[in-house]
């Protein structure tokens, strides 16, 4: 018996590398997609740009015929250069979307349009910030996560009845390279405001995505998940 195929995007990052293992652990056919020439770990590895629509297509049709109809997407690709609002040009608002919320549009179409010629029946997960709600001194990073929430929502209605659900997770401060990015006043006043007083470990994020992905949470869709510690 083959086993389901779950996408993962922005694989070779930490919380890339935890949700394909966490993926690979409920026994799923793991294929990773980033931008690096080779993939990490011990998945199924293909390059794509996601800002590239005729890279996500190629992607998705290629996935989709080496391995199987694409049963789990997670959309967990993206990017945060750290610019307030006043330096902010039009190439970092356009790459901060192009990867954030213009990726996980089209590549949600893509699955969802075989899943639905397959038959139906699948989960896609997306990436979303806790900035979502509370606002980012990165502008279009705050503005592109709350986005990704809506579009959760917005997709879970018209997919539902094809028994493909839509959901997001939505984490706070994680141990990760993207993490070590903020700055440290502003990181070490984040965890300090948070209930658990500490950053998430990728694994912490992937495990929130293992269940989402899970029978445990057949009826949860359009809804967003916090795991954040508190903050």
């Amino acid at each position: 018996m083959n086993k389901p195929v779950a996408v993962v995007t922005g694989c070779n990052g930490l919380t890339g590398q935890a949700i394909c293992k966490n993926l690979s652990g409920r026994g799923y056919a793991v294929v990773g997609l980033d931008v690096g020439e080779t993939g990490k770990g011990d998945f199924a590895y293909r390059r794509c740009d996601v800002t590239d629509y005729g890279q996500i297509r190629a992607a998705v049709a290629a996935i989709d015929e080496e391995h199987g109809t694409i049963r789990v997407l997670v959309n967990n690709a993206g990017v945060w250069h750290g610019k307030t609002f006043l330096d902010i040009t039009p190439d970092d608002y356009d790459f901060t979307y192009g990867v954030n919320t213009r990726a996980p549009f089209f590549l949600s179409q893509e699955v969802a349009k075989r899943l639905i010629a397959a038959g139906g029946g699948g989960v896609i997960v997306n990436l979303a910030s806790i900035v979502a709600t509370t606002g980012s001194g990165v502008t279009d990073y705050g503005g592109s996560k709350a986005a990704v929430v809506n579009l959760t929502k917005s997709l879970a209605k018209p997919l539902g009845p094809h028994g493909i659900r839509v959901a997001a997770v939505s984490p706070g401060t994680i141990n990760t390279a993207m993490g070590e990015k903020v700055p440290k006043e502003i990181r070490d006043r984040l965890i300090a405001s948070s209930g658990l007083q500490r950053a998430a470990e990728p694994e912490e994020i992937a495990a929130a995505v293992g269940f989402l992905v899970s029978d445990d949470a057949r009826y949860v869709t359009g809804a967003t998940l916090d795991v954040n510690g508190g903050l």
